[in-house]
């Protein structure tokens, strides 16, 4: 069983103590290029058909890959997953593009591939809310006006960037009008807490560790993806190879069926969901804790609902304008072109 073998995930520094690998939970690693981990060893074999699943190490991506495996929901479901780690959604995009991977886990920040045509998004896994502007006391700033001439440490390309950009405007400034440093995960908790920027756009759980480092009464939260709600919503999602579904849709439906029955359990008994997550990914539970405060996991009939009335589609379009504004999308593409929701709609009969 693919599950036995677990990658190691180094535990680093008080700053990373969270390690980047939990990076993707958040921006789906738009302005990441980190490699695929090589497939498990232990990869299925013989006439059951197998699905190779990109997944992230995080509550979103992992969890539903340990529960269909230890729960049996892909057996039931008359399929094998060979799961392969990924740090980004850019990579994962390649290895579809490649025939390598069948389907993949991305966070809001890789969506905008999805709207170039590289995937189908197929259903919705959790809206996010753990992207957050922070400042520091001594920059002065107090409101998002405030950041003008101001320094801003951000992964660029991640939903991070997102949430600053609509801060700015919310402020009635432009990005050009504040210098922002493209740092990664760790180079921005870094900057922040030594004190060479003046403000960090960044996500739960790093925000907890940078107040570790400076002390909640250091830091001013100029605003989070909430502030945005409900025009901006900030989706994780499953998304297919377009060639996997157009060839095999019923394998794309038997995997969404287990998918389902692991939205289910997991909301269900969330304790025992990190505790699997922890085992397999190897990331403190305490930090997966962390994670589900941030973010929001959609149940199957919630899913079903935002498909059927349009409310995903705006969802999607919305989060085009903001990949247009930075730059990773030249125009908006109708949702109802990379948003497929047949497949969910057949699999859960609804």
């Amino acid at each position: 069983m693919f599950l036995k073998r677990k990658s190691s995930i180094p535990v680093l520094s008080a700053v990373l103590g969270l390690t980047l690998l939990l990076a993707a939970c958040s921006s789906g690693g738009a302005g990441s290029t980190s490699p695929a981990q090589a497939p498990e060893p232990n990869k299925p074999s013989g006439k059951t058909p197998t699905i190779n699943v990109a997944y992230m190490p995080d509550m979103n991506g992992a969890t539903p890959i340990v529960i269909g495996e230890e729960k049996g929901f892909f057996k039931e479901a008359g399929i094998n997953v060979n799961a392969v780690k990924f740090l980004s959604g850019p990579p994962e995009f390649q290895a579809m593009a490649s025939g390598d991977i069948d389907i993949a886990y991305i966070g809001p920040g890789a969506t905008f591939l999805a709207a170039q045509g590289k995937g189908h998004i197929i259903d919705i896994v959790s809206l996010g809310k753990s992207d957050m502007v922070f400042a520091t006391k001594k920059s002065g700033i107090k409101e998002w006006k405030d950041l003008k001439g101001k320094t801003v440490g951000v992964p660029k390309g991640t939903s991070g960037e997102m949430v600053l950009n609509l801060g700015l405007e919310k402020g009635g400034l432009k990005p050009g009008d504040v210098n922002i440093v493209n740092m990664d995960v760790a180079g921005a908790v870094s900057a922040y807490v030594a004190g060479k920027v003046d403000a960090v756009a960044i996500w739960s759980p790093y925000t907890l560790e940078i107040e570790k480092q400076v002390g909640k009464e250091n830091m001013v939260k100029l605003g989070d993806n909430s502030d945005f709600f409900p025009d901006y919503i900030f989706p994780a999602s499953w998304v297919v190879n377009p060639k996997f579904l157009q060839e095999k849709p019923e394998l794309v439906e038997s995997f969404l069926k287990a998918i389902a029955k692991t939205t289910d359990y997991k909301i269900k008994n969330k304790d025992e969901a990190v505790k699997m997550t922890a085992a397999y990914t190897q990331v403190p539970e305490e930090s997966l804790k962390m994670q589900l405060d941030a973010l929001e996991w959609l149940d199957n009939k919630r899913v079903a609902d935002a498909f059927k009335d349009g409310s995903a589609k705006k969802w999607y379009e919305n989060l085009e304008k903001l990949f247009v504004q930075n730059g990773s999308l030249k125009e908006i593409t109708p949702a109802d072109k990379f948003l497929m929701t047949a497949p969910f709609l057949k699999a859960t009969g609804q």
